[in-house]
């Protein structure tokens, strides 16, 4: 089964018929305060880094997916530069860092997403210009990270820190 949407609710696709928006204009208009918030931060296209933090599997990677669509702009996904697939392994500091300063030197925004995102910029001697902290109502957490989420949680506050938060709802999709 695939869903393919038009992200401003217009139409939608499910196995290749145009059926109406339903669930997916629901999750997508979770998005609108985010662009909302984005589009000043954003006008103009200016090199700056905005980050999406937040607890795993909450959508942070759909949310910036459909933001770097929106604004045209590039996504990095941390997730992809965690040594051995593991966050809690550590990351490839170096070739991230070059990819973050490669996106700046053109000039243009970048979006960067992944857990405990604050702390990664601080190894990386950089922060976000504007913050967005996502939650997921009926959030369901993995045993494995959340002794090490609640720390990061407690030690850098990444909920109080942002710019705003984005609350998702995926029930029922």
């Amino acid at each position: 089964m695939r869903i393919v949407g038009d992200p401003r609710g217009h139409r939608a696709r499910f196995d290749g018929e145009v059926v109406r928006p339903c669930l997916l204009a629901t999750v997508l208009s979770g998005y609108a305060p985010g662009v909302s918030a984005l589009e000043p931060v954003l006008y103009d296209l200016p090199p700056r880094i905005i980050g999406i933090d937040g607890r795993e599997g909450v959508g942070k990677t759909s949310f910036g997916r459909y933001l770097a669509w929106h604004f045209n702009v590039t996504l990095i996904e941390t997730d992809l530069f965690a040594n051995d697939g593991s966050v809690l392994l550590g990351y490839r500091l170096d070739e991230l860092n070059r990819l973050i300063q490669l996106r700046l030197d053109r000039p243009r925004p970048v979006i960067i997403e992944g857990v405990a995102l604050i702390r990664l910029l601080e190894h990386l001697r950089r922060r976000a210009d504007f913050l967005l902290y996502c939650e997921a109502l009926d959030y369901d957490p993995d045993e494995s990270l959340a002794s090490w989420l609640d720390e990061y949680a407690r030690e850098y506050a990444p909920k109080a820190r942002a710019n705003l938060v984005i609350q998702l709802d995926w029930r029922g999709i």
